[in-house]
């Protein structure tokens, strides 16, 4: 999996010269390939993602806008968990593997042919 997500993470980044221009494509990515809302769970509730955001600093790294039970709030991106077998789910992994963090358990979605058939 290791090898396969470093791909990915290479493919998301390739143009991205600094930290900042690395997170604005992982957004924009996270942006492009996962409907929102998006189903996740945070400190173990069911939560709703309704977006996703750079704040401006590079240290917390990108946000998800998150609702629950009518209440609306921003977390880091890192703490959020997707569906292991979704596109969510994987671009999260690359995504916590590019912060130097282990991913949450995740795989390639079947029939998912992105970055290699663009």
């Amino acid at each position: 999996m290791e090898h396969t997500l470093a791909r990915l993470i290479d493919e998301i980044t390739v143009d991205a010269y600094d930290t900042t221009e690395q997170l604005s494509a992982f957004l924009q990515v996270l942006q492009d390939e996962i409907g929102t809302p998006a189903s996740a769970v945070v400190l173990g509730m069911d939560v709703e993602v309704t977006g996703f955001d750079m704040e401006g600093d590079e240290r917390r790294g990108l946000v998800a806008h998150c609702r629950y039970r009518g209440a609306a709030g921003t977390i880091a991106l890192a703490d959020v968990h997707f569906e292991p077998d979704s596109v969510a789910g994987w671009l999260h992994a690359a995504y916590r593997v590019w912060l130097y963090l282990p991913p949450f358990p995740a795989r390639r979605p079947q029939g998912w042919a992105w970055p290699e058939e663009q």
